[in-house]
């Protein structure tokens, strides 16, 4: 159970749901406190796509006596009865009202219709903070596969004695359909129900990589044996400069059938080119991707796989996360607002 810390703020202090007449006093919040060309500060449409669900406007407000906004905490339902979200934009100003950012969490729980929630892209300087609140804490752990006929452009390879090398050829035939119509993806669509995961409505799935409208997704169907499964890889290709490197951003279905997935991951990466295939995850066996052929990188590796293209910079990145004791979810980037972008 989360503890609860008492949370007093001063006269005139309040702490509500965003309505639609905020959004322009948002976007300027964040132009003042994010950056000044944050997408979201900018882009109404893009602003309204992320946040908006009907007359839902998906933020949290801390607001002064002058209803001036002072703090915010958006959140990114993944719908149905089964309401899991995950918090994304928290923001609450240095202004001496200690556990303020805390109060919105709390007011997000007790009135937003949560069944689970979550954070991923957790700054580390509140990663105790979580941890008193009763959160587990945890990075996603980040899986490379090189592809060994592309010169590594985008990636710097130092040492070649951490790759792995250990991955046979599976005597499963698992091959990757590509599913580029809505209903037929609709159609077969088995959404997680276990308590301890993720639910992931069809709703959700469809909003998230068949209407983005900044980013075109690409949609795997697994098939193993010749027949259909219900579970899908969901990829983006990330060019910079000359090369292209193809980054897995969600899976749904059962994981385990990602160890035979190292023979048609090769063949995309040769028919398209892609310098490599890259995978930020959580809650995923390691020796199911050690199987298909992927690196863990470690934490002090001197291998450079970039998470940040927009603008491009060559360093390796850590991805906080926090979810509630009990959970075993499977989080990776395209979860909370990891995999948008910024400008």
């Amino acid at each position: 159970m989360m503890r609860r810390v008492p949370i007093d703020l001063p006269a005139g202090y309040k702490i509500r749901f965003a309505e639609k007449s905020d959004i322009a006093d948002i976007m300027r919040f964040f132009k003042e406190h994010w950056k000044e060309s944050h997408i979201l500060a900018n882009d109404r449409a893009f602003f309204e796509y992320e946040f908006c669900r009907g007359e839902e406007v998906c933020l949290v407000l801390l607001l002064n006596g002058n209803d001036d906004i002072e703090g915010t905490l958006g959140y990114i339902p993944y719908g149905g009865s089964q309401r899991d979200i995950f918090t994304v934009m928290w923001k609450a100003l240095d202004n001496g009202q200690m556990f303020a950012g805390v109060g919105m969490l709390y007011y997000l729980i007790d009135h937003g219709r949560c069944r689970h929630i979550f954070t991923s892209g957790m700054n580390e300087s509140t990663r105790n903070i979580y941890r008193y609140l009763g959160f587990e804490t945890g990075n996603l752990e980040h899986f490379y596969m090189l592809n060994d006929e592309c010169e590594s452009r985008i990636a710097e390879i130092a040492d070649r004695t951490e790759l792995n090398t250990d991955a046979k050829d599976s005597s499963v035939m698992l091959s990757l359909q590509a599913v580029t119509d809505r209903e037929q993806f609709l159609a077969d669509y088995v959404p997680e129900e276990r308590e301890e995961r993720i639910h992931k409505s069809p709703e959700y799935m469809a909003r998230r990589y068949f209407d983005h409208p900044k980013y075109q997704y690409l949609i795997y169907q697994l098939w193993r044996e010749g027949e259909k499964t219900h579970s899908f890889l969901i990829a983006r290709q990330q060019r910079q400069g000359e090369s292209t490197a193809l980054r897995l951003i969600d899976f749904v279905g059962d994981e385990t059938l990602l160890a035979y997935a190292g023979a048609p991951l090769k063949q995309l990466m040769k028919d398209n080119r892609y310098e490599y295939t890259d995978m930020y995850v959580f809650g995923m066996a390691d020796d199911i991707l050690h199987r298909a052929g992927f690196t863990k990188k470690k934490q002090d590796s001197a291998n450079i796989i970039p998470n940040y293209f927009a603008p491009f910079c060559r360093k390796n990145v850590n991805i906080g996360i926090f979810w509630e004791k009990g959970m075993q979810p499977v989080i990776m980037k395209g979860d909370g607002d990891q995999d948008r972008p910024s400008v």
